[in-house]
């Protein structure tokens, strides 16, 4: 587990540490998808949650967390997932609120 300084201290380790898009197999993609979106339904998570996977040694996924409330900053790992993905920073945080929106109104 990384620490407050580990992720903001620019003299930490993993300071230099970035954040690249994977490259999966279609049927992993497929199995990371439904995964996460029974995971979110099961988990009664709300309007947005980020879950973080790594791969064995196999290469074979394993979930290593479920964040329900990840942060909005610009330059969280929800922003570079969502960048990564093609959704800028401004529009990751309409989808968000639209979604809480949708949510309460219906």
């Amino acid at each position: 587990m990384c620490g407050y300084e580990a992720k903001w201290d620019p003299s930490s380790p993993y300071w230099n540490l970035r954040s690249v898009r994977a490259h999966l197999s279609e049927d992993v993609q497929r199995f990371l998808v439904a995964s996460c979106l029974k995971l979110f339904g099961r988990l009664k998570c709300r309007d947005y949650a980020r879950f973080d996977w790594r791969l064995d040694h196999n290469g074979t996924p394993r979930l290593l967390e479920v964040n329900p409330n990840p942060g909005w900053c610009w330059d969280g790992h929800l922003a570079k997932m969502a960048a990564l993905a093609g959704v800028s920073y401004p529009e990751m945080l309409e989808k968000i609120l639209k979604s809480a929106e949708h949510r309460i109104l219906d």
